[in-house]
């Protein structure tokens, strides 16, 4: 599966992945990406090599994709977790168990889809992990998929694709740079900075007004 996906987002979507060596070569840590596209975990799977996506997991909503015993196998295949929002607990407690047996994980801070391309909020959820695990989260932005699959269309567009990685940080550097708030709000706060500063870097339109449709 994750073989074809790559191939189909290089072939179709001509994906493009920069800063790619900055993921930390081993060891438990947290990509934390923007979400705009349910093309989105099939642009971060195809980003990483084979050896490292046999140690990844992602968490996922679990009303939309555990909701039938076909769509569980799947996710038991790709390691998903389910992520529930009326229990956010649980979610931090099983990734959590993730990281701490040495594994790296897919977590979109927004928690769901941007409706306009544009980042929203960072839940503190995305804090609360990072206090928790002691491990470093590593910023990224993806640049394209809502131009081809927004929330609004089901079928994509077949438009250039982009993965930026950041550099990997930890809680207390995040912490430093956002002085007012709860440490897992200022934390979420941060990290979404960093993101959106890779956004900019990358060209995207962010803030003031949303992506072209």
């Amino acid at each position: 599966l994750f073989v074809v996906n790559r191939w189909l987002m290089r072939l179709l979507f001509r994906l493009r992945v920069e800063g790619g060596g900055r993921l930390p070569p081993a060891g438990a840590f947290v990509i934390t990406p923007n979400h705009v596209s349910d093309l989105d975990p099939m642009v971060v799977a195809a980003a990483l090599p084979l050896s490292r996506l046999r140690r990844l997991h992602w968490a996922g909503d679990a009303v939309r994709l555990f909701s039938n015993r076909a769509s569980r196998l799947f996710c038991r295949v790709v390691h998903l977790f389910p992520v529930d929002e009326k229990h956010p607990a649980a979610a931090v407690s099983a990734a959590a168990q993730v990281l701490g047996m040495g594994h790296a994980l897919v977590w979109f801070p927004e928690g769901w889809r941007s409706p306009d391309g544009r980042p929203m909020r960072f839940q503190p959820g995305i804090g609360q992990l990072l206090l928790r695990a002691r491990v470093p989260a590593v910023p990224a932005f993806i640049v394209g998929t809502f131009e081809a699959l927004p929330r609004t269309r089901r079928v994509p567009r077949l438009v250039p694709v982009r993965l930026i990685f950041g550099e990997p940080v930890d809680a207390s550097t995040l912490l430093a740079e956002v002085a007012e708030g709860e440490p897992e709000e200022r934390i979420a706060a941060a990290l979404r900075a960093r993101v959106l500063r890779l956004g900019r870097e990358a060209g995207a339109i962010l803030d003031d007004a949303p992506p072209p449709a």
